[in-house]
This record gives C-alpha cells, structure tokens and sequence, in this order.
C-alpha cells in the first residue's frame, strides 16, 4: 500500500508559480443596475449605460496629482487594491507617490430620489517627517467614446494603460460654490454632475486650464509632517437619465466615509440575504467563490420592461450577450437560491426568438430560433438548455406552461435543421454530417463547419428541454425525448466515422465532422473531444478519456496546470500589440472552461492529485492578484492583460469547480467531498452547503472533524438519490475505521454500507442521514 505521506498541491504551492494577473477595472454598481461605475487602477472613474442607450458613449471622472503644478495621472503600475469584502464591493485603492500616501474609498449609495450615486474618499497623508509640504490634486470630468480612452478600441485584448488624451479637454461645467471648499459642477442643462467636499484649509478653484488639461478642479493643501486631509467627491447618475441640480446652498449634506461604507454594506446584506450557504474552509478559497458570486450580481442589468440582460463582463456593456458564456453563471445563481434575478433574465431570452435572423450558417430558416447577440450556430441550444436548467431545479410549472409556444418553436427549429441534414451521397450512403445540425459558425474564431461543440450544445438543450417537458406531462414530450435520443445517436456515429487510431495506438477524435486529425481547426481543447466530455455524451469513466488526455498533452499544449494553451490571439494585430507590451513572445492560456470539465472527470475517476493541481492553478490563474475577479486569459508575461475582466462565465465556471470539490451529482448518485483538499479535513475545520439547488431537489450537509479520530456528518438530501459516496482524505495517512451512531430519517440503523480506505458508500440512504465516522492512522 502506498502511504499519502507527500505534501498535495495547494494554494501555497501553485499561486506563486507565475505572476498573477492584476484588476483593470472593478465594478462597484449594485445588483441589477442600469449604470455600470468601473473604478480603474489609476483612480480613474469610468460609467456607461448597461443597456446600450448611450452606444459607445463613456463619462469619465478621476482624480489626478500635481506636485509641480501639472496634473498627472496617479501611477497604477504600484497600486494596491482592495475590496472591502468579498460579499461588499467597496474598493480600496492605495497609492504612495511623491512622498505622499493616498487612500482611495469608492462605492455607490442610492440618493434621496432612488438615483444612483458615486461616493469617493480621497485620504491623503503626508510621508515627509519634519516639513509640512503643499500638493496640488486635481477632479476631472469628461465625455469620449470608448475607443478613446485605450490604446486600442477591443481593450480587453490589451494591457491597461493611462491613455491621456480624451481626459486633456475636460467638460465645461458652471461651478456653485456652498463655501470656499465645498461646492458642485453643473451641467449646461442644470442638472448636477457632482459635489466636492475639501478639508476646512484646502483652496479649491475649477480651473478653465491647469497645465495640458482643460475645465478642471483643482485643490490646493498644505499637510503639515504625518498629517492626513481628506478631498471628498459624490457623482451624481445623470449618465442616462437627467436629474434636477441642486441649486446654491440647498445641496444635501455631505455622508463621511464611515456612513458611506456602513450603508453600502448593510444595502448588500439585504441583497444576498437569500442566497445558499456554501462555506469552506480555506480563505482564500471562499474569497474567490463569493467575490464571483457577488461579481454575477453585478453583471446583470434590469430593463425598463423589468426584464434583465445579463452582461458576460469586461468593456462592453450588456447588450452583447452571449448564451452558451452567461449560462455558466445563471446556472449558479439558479442553484444558490437568485431564481429570481435568473428569472428575470430568462425573459429577455425569450424574447429574442422574435424577428431572430438565426445563427451564422447554412440554416433552413432563422424562425424559431433565439438569436441574442452572437452568431454562434449553438445559440439556440444555449437557450433551451438554460430554460430547461431553470425549470428542472426550480420546478416552476406555471412559468414553463405560460412560456411553451415559444419553447416548442426553438424545438421545432432544432428538429428541422437536423432533419434537413438528413441526406444519403451517390453511393447511398448516410453522409458524415447526417442528422447534425447545418454548417455554420461554432464561436468567434472565423472557423465554419459541422462542429461537435455545436451539436452537442443543441442536443444537450434539446434533451433538457423534452425532460423538463416530460415532467409537466406535455403530449409533445415522447416526441422530443425521440428526437433527442435519435440526435445522439447521430452525433456519436458521425464522431466514430471520424475517429482514428494514430500510429502510437491512441485513438483520435474529431472536432469538426470532416477536419482530418493532422489539420488544425477551431480550438481543439476547447471544441473538441472536451465537449462531449462536458455533456455526458462521454462518461467519466469511459477507457477513451485517458487517450484523449494522451493527446491533449502531446498535441494540443494541455500541461499539467493549464488545458489549452492557445497558439495565438485570433486577431493577430492584437497578438503584435500584447508582445509589444511584454517585449518578448508571450504564453497565452485560455482559461477555466476546460479545466473545469476535467476537473470534475478527474474527481470522478479518482485521480485526485491531478484534480487538485488543476483547482488550485484554476483558482490561482483565473483570478486577480488583488481583488480576486475572474478573467478570461492569463499570460505570466502581462500582468496588466486581464482579458474580459470581470468575468461572468469565468465566474460560473470558478463557483461550479469549487462546489465540486464539496458534491456531484451523477445520475443518481451524490459524491460527497470528491476531491477537496485533506487540509479541509484537519481538526476543527468544517464544509457546509445549506439549501443549494439541484435537479432532484435542495441538498444541505454539514462535514467537521470535530477531533483527531472523529468527523460528524449531517446529510438533507433531496429525493431521487439512491446511492452516496463519501471521500474522507485527510493528512497523516489517517483512514476511515468505523461508522458510529446512524440515524437514518430520524432513527437508529446499522451501517448497511461499504467502507474502504478513505471512501465510504451507501445504497438507499434515505433523506436525512446523520452519523459519525471513526478514524485511524494507516
């Protein structure tokens, strides 16, 4: 027997392998709002409307310094940033620049009217220990198109960077003056931009120009040596919708900081009062679960119709959605209890089978189909499958039936574009594509064809949506479960035509339908063999998985802490730009999507070490150094790249990993703590989950190791589960000896169930199990 006596891969062991990546732009607008505040790493403010009203409009506003009288930009290469918490979006952004420190606090409050407003806290310190010393700061307020404000316009493709030029001529505002260091900027239509607030000695004045910038504030201080002033600015929402300014005088009294960050916090108490409990016992890792969490919320915009659309992250606003991505992270919401929120989302997605021109593609006829933003030829599939999701964990029956004539269209339209594949060539024989989907479009790389990624999506939807279908006892439902079976049937014979066995023995699976395997299209880690991986079309104990594995690693660039290693960007004038930043070639890693599938396969095969290599280096390398957001693509050469940061399937993706670790349902069976981490097992440390959603129900447990020899465990479990297995790896080669106290529903039982090693099974377990397991040192 071979004893665990090795340090495992954690978070220690793998975050410091490369420099992890840095936060270019953190939202601090609340759940569901239609304005979006980014505050940048240079204490730049960017807003923009969610909806798209404003196109490519910006308002910017930040805070700049002069020591010799000319404004700058503060240097974000050497900021510290810091959320409040990871449940309480309140940003702290520290900066030590010439001999000053300086303190940022930024958050949003609703004012008296309901409007949204921007509260900032500039705290500064003098550094110098004996001279009092006089600085000069500086507020600027400006309007630019987006493209503007980067070096270039698909920014999040580049590192950042403080792009002067649109901030140089400044808004052209009318000063109100409340007293010589309060005061506010009115726009030309009255409305109120902002309000300032400076310490008592400051000398403010708006500038009509202060070096290269134009219509600026400008505040004058003098600190003596150690002492702290504060400058305080609130920005009033008028982005979209004007406001009423507040005349002379009749300005509403200034909040201090500590009021500010007390009524933002207990505003996002109430908004996650509903949410699951998922709790683990590694900070860091509950830090980077909730911060997505919390981020999801922040991704997700209302509309006026009281539907939202559900932002997928980074520059662009929140008409740009794309299915299959943003699915990651409704599907989480569903499960930790916002089925609400989700709901709302959902109406949005329904709609957009209106006047829909379908997928990019050889297609019949878009009517049926949903089209919300992309072309991807899986859009529609994305769709059903994220309805099916929702109806299938919360079972809400009366939504589905008020919802049907359009769920049955986007079937109707899967079935007929199959349908119409449906063709035989010269010989008679079925061709390779039969019964898939048209040609078309699989994601944003230019690549078009009879991809798998497509198809399974679609079938994967479709499959669903009969199930979700079956449960409600409609009469169309056996003909769906028909045409989802007979759709499987044919995406796995047209994937074993094209399989071969390489000379090596290992067998090879296409991405593409008729791409041979020493042709490279579309991102083989991404839209290949992995897919059906990720659908169950191939199970996780299949003998094939290993071979694919084989051949990731040997062909594709799959290593041991990242599954796809892209061999470039898409657009190579971007690629120039990234390379021109890092001076060098650079490694370029798309991130989560993949490991996440593989992740899971490896938990369920147990093969644990490489299921733990790949959740930590997942955790550590798809998140920010600083505020711990999720992000697209890392390169250890671009620190400051931070790809389609904040994330929102990267944030799906990261909460789906980590809930992993803690449970997974298979079929009937419930896999508890398949591959978490032994340290979560030491004494005292606990994992809890209570009241998290699935597709048989709400499941809760409670795991602690209360002593050296004693783990309590608690079970809820939903109805539908028949089997159980629960890992128990702890450190010291400590092993499961016994099972003491069960009660089973309430009474006593006997242990009925296998026990071995680290893993103890049950057949039947009922609904509520409660019991103790007894340890031993192997």
């Amino acid at each position: 027997m071979r004893l665990n006596c090795h340090a495992e891969s954690d978070w220690n062991r793998i975050s410091g392998l490369f420099p992890r990546t840095r936060s270019k732009r953190i939202y601090i607008h609340g759940p569901l709002a239609d304005t979006l505040v980014e505050v940048r790493p240079d204490f730049t403010v960017l807003i923009k409307d969610a909806l798209g009203r404003k196109g490519d409009l910006r308002r910017g506003h930040g805070f700049l310094f002069g020591p010799e009288g000319q404004p700058q930009f503060f240097d974000y290469r050497n900021v510290e940033q810091a959320l409040f918490s990871p449940k309480e979006p309140i940003l702290f952004s520290y900066l030590s620049q010439s001999n000053f420190a300086h303190s940022l606090t930024s958050l949003t409050l609703p004012d008296s009217d309901g409007h949204m407003r921007v509260h900032q806290f500039l705290s500064i310190t003098n550094l110098h220990p004996t001279l009092a010393r006089t600085g000069h700061w500086y507020f600027q307020n400006i309007e630019a198109s987006h493209d503007q404000f980067y070096v270039h316009a698909n920014e999040d493709y580049v590192p950042f960077n403080s792009v002067a030029a649109p901030w140089l001529n400044g808004m052209s505002l009318e000063q109100r003056i409340i007293d010589s260091t309060s005061g506010s900027l009115l726009h030309p239509d009255g409305s109120t931009l902002m309000c300032y607030k400076a310490d008592s000695s400051a000398h403010v004045e708006y500038r009509a120009q202060a070096g290269e910038f134009n219509h600026i504030l400008r505040f004058e201080m003098t600190l003596a040596p150690g002492e702290t002033k504060q400058i305080q600015v609130e920005i009033y929402d008028t982005f979209v919708q004007k406001m009423p300014g507040a005349k002379s005088g009749e300005s509403e009294a200034f909040m201090d900081e500590e009021t500010a960050i007390a009524k933002s916090r207990e505003i996002w108490k109430m908004s996650l009062a509903n949410q699951t409990q998922v709790q683990v016992p590694e900070a860091v890792i509950q830090t980077i679960f909730d911060t997505a969490l919390t981020n999801s919320l922040q991704l997700i915009a209302q509309r006026e119709d009281g539907s939202a659309l559900p932002g997928q992250g980074g520059f662009n606003d929140y008409t740009v959605v794309y299915t299959w991505e943003v699915s990651n992270y409704l599907r989480m919401l569903t499960r930790l209890g916002e089925t609400d929120i989700v709901k709302k989302t959902l109406e949005y997605f329904l709609s957009t089978q209106e006047n829909s021109i379908g997928p990019e593609g050889d297609i019949l006829s878009p009517e049926g189909s949903f089209r919300a933003y992309i072309f991807w030829m899986g859009e529609t599939g994305s769709v059903l499958g994220l309805l099916a999701d929702y109806y299938l964990v919360t079972k809400d029956r009366e939504w589905l039936r008020a919802n049907l004539s359009i769920v049955l269209k986007a079937c109707e339209w899967v079935c007929k574009e199959r349908n119409a594949t449906k063709v035989f060539d010269d010989a008679g024989e079925k061709v390779a594509h039969f019964g898939l989907l048209p040609k078309g479009r699989v994601h944003d790389w230019p690549d078009s064809g009879y991809f798998f990624l497509s198809n399974v999506t679609t079938w994967q939807g479709l499959n669903s949506m009969a199930a979700a279908l079956a449960d409600i006892e409609h009469p169309d439902a056996s003909r769906y479960c028909s045409e989802a079976n007979d759709f499987r049937v044919c995406i796995l014979e047209s994937i074993k035509r094209g399989t071969v066995v390489g000379h090596d023995n290992v067998r090879w699976m296409p991405n593409e339908v008729y791409t041979q395997s020493d042709i490279r299209t579309g991102v083989y880690a991404i839209d290949g063999p992995i897919s059906l991986i990720d659908t169950g079309l191939i199970e996780p104990m299949d003998e094939i998985i290993p071979e694919i594995e084989y051949l990731m690693r040997k062909q594709y660039a799959m290593s041991d802490r990242f599954a796809v290693k892209l061999p470039g960007m898409e657009d190579p004038s971007l690629g120039v730009i990234q390379e021109q930043y890092a001076g060098s070639p650079i490694d370029l890693y798309y991130v989560n999507n993949s490991e996440r599938v593989w992740h899971r396969t490896w938990s369920l095969r147990g093969e644990r070490e490489k299921a733990l290599r790949y959740f930590y280096s997942t955790m550590a390398f798809s998140t920010t150094l600083d505020t711990y957001h999720v992000h697209e693509r890392f390169s250890p050469q671009l620190p400051w790249l931070s790809p389609w940061q904040p994330n929102g399937s990267g944030n799906g993706r990261i909460m789906e990993m980590i809930l992993n670790t803690l449970f997974i349902v298979e079929s009937d069976k419930l896999y508890f703590l398949p591959s978490a981490p032994a340290e979560w097992l030491d004494v005292g440390k606990h994992v809890q989950v209570n009241n998290v959603g699935t597709v048989f129900g709400k499941l809760s447990f409670f795991i602690e190791r209360s002593t050296l020899n004693i783990i309590e465990v608690n079970l809820s479990l939903p109805s539908g589960i028949d089997q159980l297995s629960l890992n128990l790896f702890m450190r010291n080669n400590y092993r499961i000896h016994e099972i003491e106290e069960l009660r089973i529903d309430g009474k006593a039982s006997d242990w009925h169930g296998s026990v071995s090693g680290n893993t103890l099974a049950l057949k039947n377990p009922g609904r509520e199990l409660k019991f103790i397991v007894v340890l031993s040192m192997a």
